[in-house]
């Protein structure tokens, strides 16, 4: 006997019939390409794609919680990439699910997107305003985060601070960083680099510092990032 097949939101449903009217076959190829994606690209660039978000999340007004999960989880289970890339729209724009309960939803996205395009806004927007906004509860978990045995949540509590400028606990940034410095990973040496990159413009004397302190154990990578601006 076929399963039933479970009927989706009107929002979702909307996202994905707009993303298609507006898809360009010949865009397609190189985007998944570029991206070295496993899922196909309609061909939708991130301007028509933004638009498409914007106009339906305003149409469809998302009321609670549940509601919120149900609309992303639909789009990340995704035929097409861009379906991803307006699940985390979907997260940026309904504020008011920006919340402690959304982590697991958060985590679950980080899991199975592993991919940089994917992970590195949720990390920094999403998580990053849990953290900002709820630092008691959210840094004990980053400590945990930054041990965790998937590379993405490690990737993640690295980038959990890149936007925080004057408002970084740079004694954890620097734990964070220092604690993961021999890891052979690209994408955490990239990702050690480039916190430390962003948090040198607010105190280059600080990370110059560490820098010096750090040089013999960083890669070439973490080193030509870091020290871009210093």
């Amino acid at each position: 006997m076929d399963s039933v097949k479970k009927t989706l939101h009107p929002l979702t449903i909307a996202i994905r019939v707009a993303i298609k009217d507006v898809a360009d076959p010949a865009n397609a190829s190189p985007m998944q390409a570029y991206m070295k994606s496993e899922l196909p690209y309609r061909g939708v660039k991130a301007k028509p794609l933004q638009l498409i978000t914007k106009n339906l999340f305003k149409a469809y007004p998302i009321t609670d919680q549940k509601e919120f999960e149900r609309v992303v989880r639909e789009l990340w289970d995704a035929e097409y990439r861009e379906e991803r890339y307006a699940a985390i729209s979907a997260c940026e724009y309904y504020k008011k699910f920006q919340i402690l309960d959304s982590l697991s939803l958060y985590r679950f996205m980080i899991e199975t997107g592993a991919w940089w395009d994917l992970v590195d806004v949720i990390a920094s927007h999403l998580v990053g305003g849990l953290l900002k906004r709820h630092q008691a509860v959210m840094k004990p978990i980053m400590w945990l985060w930054i041990d965790d045995p998937n590379i993405w949540i490690r990737r993640t509590a690295l980038l959990s601070q890149l936007s925080f400028k004057k408002e970084t606990d740079e004694a954890m940034l620097f734990e964070f960083c220092r604690g993961r410095m021999e890891e052979k990973d690209f994408w955490i040496r990239k990702a050690i680099g480039w916190v430390l990159r962003e948090y040198s413009k607010t105190n280059p004397d600080s990370v110059r510092r560490f820098v010096e302190e750090e040089r013999l154990r960083m890669s070439g990578l973490t080193l030509r990032e870091a020290s871009k601006y210093i």
